[in-house]
């Protein structure tokens, strides 16, 4: 998800986002950010879990703190899915380098 639609999806505006380092931010950044007392997270204000630097398009680089709830519901769960018959070939070829016999169980498809 582009920074845009990411600020879009989260109703904010950049320019209400604190300045981030021009630098890139380290695991310390984040651990101070984050510390004893958390700051709100940009969209809802509850206690930020997690912190970043997103690179806006008219306001530079800014911080965006997130809580838990806010930052799994921009989070891109889309995985890429490996065909089945790739992924047995796969496996039929480690057992076979392994000297071993094995016999996969698939379940089938939902609505199948």
């Amino acid at each position: 998800m582009n920074v845009t639609d990411l600020l879009l999806r989260l109703g904010l505006d950049p320019a209400d986002l604190k300045p981030a380092p021009t630098r890139a931010a380290t695991a310390q950044d984040a651990a101070e950010r984050l510390g004893p007392e958390p700051l709100p997270c940009a969209s809802c204000g509850t206690p930020a879990r997690s912190t970043r630097i997103i690179d806006t398009p008219n306001h530079g680089r800014r911080w965006l703190d997130l809580c838990r709830d806010c930052m799994l519901a921009i989070a891109d769960r889309r995985r890429p899915t490996m065909p089945l018959a790739a992924t047995l070939a796969v496996l039929r070829e480690a057992a076979e380098e392994a000297g071993v016999t094995v016999r996969v169980l698939v379940d089938p498809p939902q609505g199948a």
